[in-house]
């Protein structure tokens, strides 16, 4: 299981860390806290990515 930090978690997703800060706060990103540091689980964030990735495809297509 890899575990990423805030940094690594950023250019995975290819985000600007207040964008990242944004999810967390709104409780819209899987994410966890060791001590003051808030980390992430790697395959967490690509099944967030892939879910998405459907609602937004799906939302699309309903809209069609």
């Amino acid at each position: 299981m890899e575990v990423l930090n805030l940094d690594e978690a950023c250019q995975f997703l290819r985000i600007a860390k207040p964008t990242l800060y944004k999810y967390i706060r709104k409780g819209q990103i899987p994410a966890f806290k060791m001590g003051r540091i808030w980390r992430f689980h790697k395959e967490s964030l690509e099944l967030w990515v892939k879910d998405r990735v459907q609602k937004d495809t799906k939302a699309l297509s309903d809209k069609e």
